[in-house]
């Protein structure tokens, strides 16, 4: 289920689907973590009073340089939002119209399940937060590789600058680069697991729990590194 925002009163801005697939608190974990009014409506986060209206975000400190693509981000699927005076309205994500129909409910519920974002796998004790943000940002596809800046408007070869063979995306020079896959078969020999590699970072974060989750991330954040 989803909402539809009319005042925003009846709407929890970090812990509603309102503004996305899922709730804020789920796609921006860290912010969540930082934010001074966790529980506060979309009506109480929304400031009418400084010119056409504007979002009044409060967080428990300033951010870190490192933190400010993340923000960005935040920033950008809130933009089309904005409270007006109709009620606020529930609305059923995968109906036509918004309306609950048990025909299209036994067709979702018939289809293989989709790999969720693997938060759990992420956002571990212990693990260091700008580590975790690293793995976050490979999740979604943010980390900035050549793909990415091409995207931007950058007038760059695209060479993965590890194996100079394919073109460098986050899932290429994580997982599938030969000279990537070397490292990961010697880490896989030594603790003697034969695994076959899912198709993105995502799926394989996903994959991973608990402690194995912790191993994993510090791997993936030591490729980068290299």
């Amino acid at each position: 289920m989803t909402f539809r925002v009319g005042k925003g009163n009846m709407i929890r801005f970090w812990t509603d689907v309102w503004c996305s697939e899922s709730s804020l608190s789920q796609c921006f974990p860290h912010l969540f973590g930082m934010a001074a009014h966790r529980n506060s409506t979309v009506e109480e986060m929304w400031d009418q009073n400084s010119g056409q209206g504007n979002w009044n975000l409060h967080f428990l400190r300033d951010f870190n340089d490192w933190e400010l693509e993340l923000v960005g981000d935040f920033l950008h699927i809130l933009r089309g939002f904005k409270p007006s005076l109709e009620e606020d309205s529930v609305l059923w994500r995968k109906g036509r119209s918004g309306q609950f129909r048990v025909k299209e409910a036994y067709s979702l519920l018939t289809k293989s399940d989709d790999i969720g974002f693997p938060s759990r796998s992420i956002w571990v004790a212990r693990v260091p937060t700008k580590v975790a943000f690293f793995a976050w940002e490979a999740s979604w596809g943010k980390v900035l590789t050549l793909d990415r800046l091409q995207r931007r408007g950058f007038q760059l070869p695209n060479r993965c600058f590890l194996c100079g063979c394919e073109e460098e995306s986050v899932n290429h020079i994580l997982i599938y680069c030969t000279v990537v896959r070397a490292l990961w078969d010697i880490v896989f020999g030594l603790v003697d697991v034969k695994w076959v590699f899912p198709g993105t970072v995502k799926e394989v974060l996903a994959s991973w729990r608990g402690e194995e989750a912790i191993s994993l991330i510090g791997f993936l954040e030591w490729i980068a590194s290299t």
